[in-house]
């Protein structure tokens, strides 16, 4: 089946679309080290006014992490069009990572994952009804919403996570052992 020509680009966008500088940064909910790249972009993404540099956030969802499927759908059935409620809940999500990653969830079901899903969307939003975000969270839109990253990643050449791209290119000296001082080197140099 081939994914639609999305309405909108992919990916949750911050910033000014024409700042001199673009981070794309590519990550699984799952991964330990998507976890650590995100909180260090978050603090990255204080540090710059949205003129300078444009943040681009690429969920995707890696062969090895059974539940970073449904928490990717999760967090854009939460976030919806909002990059700030996408960000808001990928924190949460990334903050109570050890509730869900695989070992955690080896003796549990998809509906109990869409349960613990459902628990955070309303502890991390304002999202009120669980029962409204399990319809949500399975339907054909959210689906398809959450395809696009992923086929965009392989298109890329993204099989990784996380994978930061500056300007377009491959950003390999940075990594999730990064710190801010080693971003700000590298955007400082592009500004």
């Amino acid at each position: 089946m081939a994914i639609p020509i999305p309405k909108r680009p992919s990916g949750y966008r911050l910033g000014d679309a024409n700042a001199p500088v673009t981070v794309e940064m590519f990550f699984d909910l799952e991964c330990p080290f998507s976890k650590k790249g995100w909180q260090t972009l978050m603090q990255v993404m204080q540090a710059y006014a949205p003129e300078q540099v444009y943040f681009i956030l690429q969920p995707m969802t890696l062969s090895n992490h059974r539940q970073s499927w449904d928490a990717t759908k999760a967090a854009i059935a939460v976030a919806g069009d909002c990059a700030d409620r996408f960000v808001e809940f990928v924190s949460y999500v990334f903050e109570h990572q050890s509730d869900f990653a695989n070992e955690a969830f080896k003796d549990k079901t998809q509906t109990d994952l869409h349960r613990l899903l459902a628990s955070y969307a309303v502890d991390a939003t304002e999202w009120e009804d669980k029962a409204k975000f399990a319809e949500q969270l399975n339907s054909e839109a959210v689906y398809k919403q959450a395809r696009i990253p992923a086929r965009f990643a392989t298109m890329r050449g993204v099989w990784s996570t996380p994978t930061f791209f500056l300007n377009g290119a491959e950003a390999t000296d940075l990594s999730s052992k990064s710190s801010v001082k080693d971003w700000q080197e590298a955007i400082d140099a592009l500004l």
